[in-house]
């Protein structure tokens, strides 16, 4: 039997009913916690590898995970467990596009019965690692980094979209229909048009200079809706997309871009994209890793992909 332990994010969006903790107290042999703070979700880590646990199951979201991934090379070394996915957050984009274990009471005993008899499918997928390049130590593990207008898509998904109760996919068309809207009518346009000043550079080569509108990088080959914003050629696990500011004719490029598909006039025009091994950026305003803002320090970060963490889950991929 694969021995499974279980890390709840009681206040996320699934989880605040109480329902799945209620659900969870069936099971007094599984090794559990509901850390709230850094500090407590090391030592339960800590204590899930002392226990041999090999699989840890997260119910939460996006922020969640990222939590727990960056914790777990403090925690398990070089030894780390598998992770299934078990979500409960607004947009749960690592469920949607890697796998997921199932959802709540019923996931969470499916889980359990197929660790039990081993049949647990599992597939590998890299993350995606975040350093400050000042503090070299600081460093977060999640999939979707996004800094200038993605800054400002999340902050009014937050402020407006979640708060009026809508959450996965549809928040996600309303961010990308709301933030484009912006951008054309909103009476923050001249700002939102005008970008972010920001260096960037794929693999040690030329620095994108200038101002940027929008800048998206993953380990993903998609986004929810079965986005693809993303094309190009390059090597490594990164995916990534560059707009330069003011972004020109954003209309005419919008489907292409969301379908990776770009017309023969956005390269000139400042809509970039490949695939790389490491980017670094310097840039002075926040950015986004998993629906969280992060503040960029005094000399930037470097992304790169960990090597692959395993997910599982009772059939497999889904």
């Amino acid at each position: 039997m694969t021995r499974v332990g279980l890390i709840t994010n009681p206040v996320s969006r699934g989880n605040r009913d109480g329902e799945f903790g209620r659900a969870a107290a069936d099971f007094p042999d599984l090794p559990q916690a509901q850390p709230r703070t850094t500090a407590e979700l090391l030592d339960s880590l800590a204590e899930f590898r002392r226990r041999e646990v090999r699989v840890i199951a997260v119910s939460g979201g996006d922020g969640t995970l990222r939590e727990v991934l960056t914790a777990l090379p403090g925690t398990y070394g070089d030894e780390p467990p598998d992770i299934a996915l078990l979500p409960a957050g607004k947009t749960n984009l690592a469920a949607r596009v890697v796998s997921r274990a199932g959802s709540g009471a019923a996931g969470l005993r499916r889980l359990l019965g197929a660790a039990s008899d081993r049949s647990l499918q599992r597939i590998e997928w890299p993350v995606l690692e975040v350093v400050w390049n000042a503090e070299p130590e600081r460093r977060l593990r999640g999939f979707l980094f996004g800094a200038a207008g993605f800054s400002v898509g999340t902050q009014l998904a937050y402020s407006h979209i979640h708060k009026a109760g809508i959450n996965d996919a549809a928040a996600v068309a309303l961010s990308i229909a709301a933030t484009t809207a912006s951008a054309l009518f909103g009476r923050g346009r001249r700002s939102l048009l005008a970008g972010e000043p920001m260096e960037l550079a794929v693999d040690g080569g030329a620095q994108r200079g200038g101002r940027h509108f929008l800048m998206l990088a993953t380990t993903l080959d998609r986004l929810v809706l079965d986005i693809k914003p993303f094309w190009g050629e390059g090597n490594g696990a990164l995916r990534w997309l560059d707009i330069a500011a003011p972004p020109k004719r954003l209309v005419s490029a919008l489907l292409p871009t969301l379908r990776g598909r770009p017309r023969p006039w956005m390269a000139e025009a400042g809509y970039a994209s490949g695939r790389a091994r490491e980017l670094t950026l310097e840039l002075t305003h926040s950015f986004v890793v998993d629906g969280e803002l992060f503040e960029p320090g005094a000399a930037g970060v470097r992304l790169t992909a960990s090597v692959p963490v395993g997910f599982v889950a009772p059939g497999g991929r889904s």
